[in-house]
Protein backbone atom coordinates (compact mmCIF):
# COMPACT_ATOMS: atom_id res chain seq x y z
CA UNK A 1 0.00 0.00 0.00
CA UNK A 2 1.65 3.35 -0.92
CA UNK A 3 1.98 6.19 1.41
CA UNK A 4 -0.50 7.98 -0.21
CA UNK A 5 -3.17 5.60 -0.10
CA UNK A 6 -2.12 5.10 4.06
CA UNK A 7 -2.76 9.35 4.59
CA UNK A 8 -5.99 9.03 2.89
CA UNK A 9 -8.17 8.41 6.08
CA UNK A 10 -11.73 10.03 4.84
CA UNK A 11 -13.91 6.76 4.42
CA UNK A 12 -15.86 8.46 1.56
CA UNK A 13 -12.35 9.44 -0.30
CA UNK A 14 -11.23 5.63 -0.35
CA UNK A 15 -12.22 2.93 -2.79
CA UNK A 16 -13.70 -0.31 -1.84
CA UNK A 17 -10.61 -2.43 -2.21
CA UNK A 18 -8.91 0.24 -0.39
CA UNK A 19 -11.17 0.23 2.59
CA UNK A 20 -11.56 -3.43 2.63
CA UNK A 21 -7.64 -3.76 3.44
CA UNK A 22 -7.71 -1.31 6.75
CA UNK A 23 -11.18 -1.41 8.37
CA UNK A 24 -10.27 -4.34 10.01
CA UNK A 25 -7.32 -3.37 11.40
CA UNK A 26 -7.77 0.48 11.73
CA UNK A 27 -10.01 3.00 14.33
CA UNK A 28 -12.79 3.98 12.59
CA UNK A 29 -14.29 7.34 13.97
CA UNK A 30 -17.41 8.23 13.46
CA UNK A 31 -17.79 12.31 14.28
CA UNK A 32 -21.45 13.42 15.17
CA UNK A 33 -22.04 17.23 14.75
CA UNK A 34 -25.21 19.40 14.38
CA UNK A 35 -26.84 21.68 12.00
CA UNK A 36 -27.28 25.19 14.21
CA UNK A 37 -27.40 28.59 14.86
CA UNK A 38 -24.08 30.22 15.95
CA UNK A 39 -25.05 33.65 16.12
CA UNK A 40 -24.91 36.20 13.39
CA UNK A 41 -21.31 35.12 12.89
CA UNK A 42 -20.34 31.98 12.05
CA UNK A 43 -22.02 29.19 10.05
CA UNK A 44 -24.71 26.99 11.00
CA UNK A 45 -22.29 24.23 10.33
CA UNK A 46 -19.66 25.19 12.86
CA UNK A 47 -20.32 21.97 14.90
CA UNK A 48 -20.06 19.44 12.31
CA UNK A 49 -16.89 21.18 10.59
CA UNK A 50 -14.62 21.39 13.53
CA UNK A 51 -15.63 17.46 14.80
CA UNK A 52 -14.67 16.38 11.41
CA UNK A 53 -11.62 18.25 10.93
CA UNK A 54 -10.48 17.20 14.69
CA UNK A 55 -11.12 13.75 13.60
CA UNK A 56 -9.24 14.20 10.20
CA UNK A 57 -5.95 15.35 12.61
CA UNK A 58 -6.73 12.45 14.70
CA UNK A 59 -7.17 9.90 12.29
CA UNK A 60 -3.39 11.13 10.49
CA UNK A 61 -1.46 10.48 13.78
CA UNK A 62 -3.13 7.34 14.04
CA UNK A 63 -3.91 5.81 10.95
CA UNK A 64 -7.01 5.57 11.03
CA UNK A 65 -10.30 6.12 8.80
CA UNK A 66 -12.99 8.92 9.56
CA UNK A 67 -16.68 7.90 8.67
CA UNK A 68 -19.00 10.39 7.20
CA UNK A 69 -20.04 12.79 9.26
CA UNK A 70 -23.77 13.00 11.30
CA UNK A 71 -24.30 16.66 10.50
CA UNK A 72 -26.99 16.99 12.51
CA UNK A 73 -27.95 16.64 16.20
CA UNK A 74 -30.19 16.47 18.99
CA UNK A 75 -32.46 19.61 20.02
CA UNK A 76 -30.60 22.44 20.60
CA UNK A 77 -30.85 23.47 24.63
CA UNK A 78 -31.67 26.82 25.37
CA UNK A 79 -28.84 27.15 28.05
CA UNK A 80 -25.99 25.48 25.54
CA UNK A 81 -27.02 26.24 21.96
CA UNK A 82 -30.09 29.18 22.19
CA UNK A 83 -32.56 26.52 21.52
CA UNK A 84 -35.34 25.52 19.04
CA UNK A 85 -36.53 29.24 18.35
CA UNK A 86 -33.76 30.39 15.76
CA UNK A 87 -33.98 29.99 12.24
CA UNK A 88 -31.66 27.58 11.09
CA UNK A 89 -31.36 24.76 13.73
CA UNK A 90 -32.49 21.87 12.11
CA UNK A 91 -32.30 19.21 14.87
CA UNK A 92 -33.28 15.17 14.85
CA UNK A 93 -35.22 13.95 17.78
CA UNK A 94 -33.76 11.38 20.04
CA UNK A 95 -35.34 8.42 18.62
CA UNK A 96 -34.21 9.74 15.13
CA UNK A 97 -30.17 10.18 16.19
CA UNK A 98 -30.29 6.97 18.32
CA UNK A 99 -31.55 4.58 15.36
CA UNK A 100 -29.10 6.40 12.59
CA UNK A 101 -26.28 6.16 15.00
CA UNK A 102 -27.06 2.67 15.79
CA UNK A 103 -27.46 1.58 12.45
CA UNK A 104 -24.19 2.90 10.86
CA UNK A 105 -21.92 1.08 14.02
CA UNK A 106 -23.54 -1.94 13.31
CA UNK A 107 -22.38 -1.30 9.49
CA UNK A 108 -19.07 -0.40 10.54
CA UNK A 109 -18.83 -3.76 12.61
CA UNK A 110 -20.39 -6.01 9.56
CA UNK A 111 -17.66 -4.54 7.70
CA UNK A 112 -14.84 -5.91 10.34
CA UNK A 113 -14.45 -2.79 12.52
CA UNK A 114 -13.68 -3.94 15.95
CA UNK A 115 -12.29 -0.50 17.15
CA UNK A 116 -14.69 2.88 16.95
CA UNK A 117 -14.54 6.25 18.59
CA UNK A 118 -17.81 8.17 18.51
CA UNK A 119 -16.63 11.73 18.51
CA UNK A 120 -19.33 13.99 19.62
CA UNK A 121 -19.14 17.70 18.63
CA UNK A 122 -22.30 18.76 20.04
CA UNK A 123 -23.67 18.57 23.84
CA UNK A 124 -27.26 17.80 23.23
CA UNK A 125 -25.72 14.12 21.47
CA UNK A 126 -24.20 12.70 24.63
CA UNK A 127 -27.04 10.54 26.38
CA UNK A 128 -28.61 9.15 22.61
CA UNK A 129 -25.28 8.43 21.65
CA UNK A 130 -24.72 6.39 24.87
CA UNK A 131 -28.21 4.60 23.62
CA UNK A 132 -27.24 4.04 20.50
CA UNK A 133 -24.03 2.20 21.49
CA UNK A 134 -26.25 0.31 24.43
CA UNK A 135 -28.26 -0.87 21.54
CA UNK A 136 -25.49 -2.43 19.24
CA UNK A 137 -23.95 -4.18 22.74
CA UNK A 138 -27.44 -5.80 23.49
CA UNK A 139 -27.98 -7.33 20.07
CA UNK A 140 -25.23 -9.32 20.35
CA UNK A 141 -21.67 -7.37 19.29
CA UNK A 142 -18.54 -9.32 18.81
CA UNK A 143 -16.64 -10.21 21.84
CA UNK A 144 -13.44 -8.06 20.52
CA UNK A 145 -16.03 -5.17 20.03
CA UNK A 146 -14.51 -1.65 21.79
CA UNK A 147 -16.07 1.72 21.42
CA UNK A 148 -14.67 4.99 23.13
CA UNK A 149 -17.39 7.37 23.38
CA UNK A 150 -15.68 11.34 23.77
CA UNK A 151 -17.10 14.83 23.27
CA UNK A 152 -14.23 16.57 21.43
CA UNK A 153 -13.45 19.36 24.35
CA UNK A 154 -13.15 17.01 27.28
CA UNK A 155 -9.65 16.36 26.78
CA UNK A 156 -8.41 19.91 26.56
CA UNK A 157 -6.46 20.33 29.87
CA UNK A 158 -7.17 23.02 32.29
CA UNK A 159 -3.93 24.67 31.58
CA UNK A 160 -4.82 25.34 27.91
CA UNK A 161 -8.21 26.66 29.00
CA UNK A 162 -6.72 29.25 30.99
CA UNK A 163 -3.77 29.89 28.03
CA UNK A 164 -6.68 30.17 25.52
CA UNK A 165 -9.14 32.70 27.63
CA UNK A 166 -7.25 36.10 28.14
CA UNK A 167 -9.43 36.75 31.36
CA UNK A 168 -9.77 33.16 32.67
CA UNK A 169 -11.87 30.23 31.37
CA UNK A 170 -15.43 31.10 32.45
CA UNK A 171 -16.43 27.35 31.98
CA UNK A 172 -18.56 25.79 29.24
CA UNK A 173 -22.02 26.38 29.98
CA UNK A 174 -22.51 29.55 28.37
CA UNK A 175 -19.44 28.87 25.64
CA UNK A 176 -22.11 28.85 22.49
CA UNK A 177 -21.06 30.81 19.47
CA UNK A 178 -18.41 32.46 21.76
CA UNK A 179 -14.97 32.73 22.59
CA UNK A 180 -14.27 28.82 21.72
CA UNK A 181 -15.97 28.72 18.66
CA UNK A 182 -15.08 31.88 17.36
CA UNK A 183 -11.77 31.31 17.82
CA UNK A 184 -11.71 27.51 16.47
CA UNK A 185 -13.56 28.83 13.22
CA UNK A 186 -10.81 31.63 12.73
CA UNK A 187 -8.57 29.09 12.87
CA UNK A 188 -10.15 26.04 10.43
CA UNK A 189 -12.26 28.06 8.34
CA UNK A 190 -12.06 31.83 8.70
CA UNK A 191 -13.79 32.14 5.32
CA UNK A 192 -16.33 31.51 7.28
CA UNK A 193 -16.48 33.80 9.68
CA UNK A 194 -18.47 37.13 9.05
CA UNK A 195 -16.10 38.83 10.88
CA UNK A 196 -18.32 42.26 10.55
CA UNK A 197 -20.19 41.01 12.46
CA UNK A 198 -18.52 39.73 15.93
CA UNK A 199 -19.84 41.54 18.47
CA UNK A 200 -19.72 41.75 22.40
CA UNK A 201 -23.46 40.06 23.56
CA UNK A 202 -24.11 37.24 26.17
CA UNK A 203 -25.73 36.57 29.21
CA UNK A 204 -24.27 37.12 32.95
CA UNK A 205 -25.84 33.80 33.63
CA UNK A 206 -29.09 31.73 33.04
CA UNK A 207 -31.25 30.19 35.70
CA UNK A 208 -30.87 26.32 36.16
CA UNK A 209 -33.72 25.20 34.62
CA UNK A 210 -35.67 25.28 31.41
CA UNK A 211 -39.35 26.34 30.67
CA UNK A 212 -41.00 25.29 27.70
CA UNK A 213 -42.44 26.80 25.17
CA UNK A 214 -39.01 29.22 25.34
CA UNK A 215 -39.26 32.46 26.04
CA UNK A 216 -38.10 34.88 22.82
CA UNK A 217 -36.10 36.77 25.64
CA UNK A 218 -34.76 33.61 27.52
CA UNK A 219 -31.53 33.78 25.81
CA UNK A 220 -29.65 37.05 23.86
CA UNK A 221 -31.93 37.05 20.03
CA UNK A 222 -28.58 37.14 18.44
CA UNK A 223 -28.26 33.56 19.88
CA UNK A 224 -24.32 34.16 21.11
CA UNK A 225 -24.43 33.35 24.74
CA UNK A 226 -21.27 34.95 25.69
CA UNK A 227 -18.79 37.33 24.45
CA UNK A 228 -17.34 36.12 21.19
CA UNK A 229 -14.78 39.32 20.51
CA UNK A 230 -11.67 38.20 21.68
CA UNK A 231 -11.77 35.27 19.79
CA UNK A 232 -8.16 34.83 17.87
CA UNK A 233 -7.13 32.07 15.20
CA UNK A 234 -4.29 31.78 17.48
CA UNK A 235 -6.45 30.87 20.37
CA UNK A 236 -8.07 28.35 18.20
CA UNK A 237 -4.86 26.39 17.05
CA UNK A 238 -4.08 26.00 20.62
CA UNK A 239 -7.30 24.69 21.67
CA UNK A 240 -7.23 22.35 18.33
CA UNK A 241 -3.98 20.87 19.19
CA UNK A 242 -4.51 20.30 22.29
CA UNK A 243 -7.84 18.71 22.08
CA UNK A 244 -6.11 16.38 18.97
CA UNK A 245 -3.66 15.52 21.51
CA UNK A 246 -5.85 15.04 24.03
CA UNK A 247 -7.75 12.49 21.77
CA UNK A 248 -5.34 10.52 20.63
CA UNK A 249 -3.87 9.76 23.98
CA UNK A 250 -7.44 8.45 25.31
CA UNK A 251 -8.08 6.48 21.75
CA UNK A 252 -4.30 5.20 22.09
CA UNK A 253 -4.96 4.26 25.81
CA UNK A 254 -8.18 2.50 26.12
Amino acid sequence: MTQRTVRRVLMQELTRPEYEARVGDSIVILPVGSTEQHGPHLPLGSDAIQVEEIARRVALRLGAIVAPTIPYGYRSAPRSGGGEIFSGTTSVTGQTLILVVRDILQALIRHGSRRIVVLDGHYENNMFLHEAIHLVLDAGAPPDLRILKILWVDPIPTETLDRAWPDGFPGWALEHAAHLETSMMLALRPDLVRREEIREDGVESLPPYDVYPQAPDFVPASGVLSDPTRGTAEAGELLLASAVDGLVAVIERE
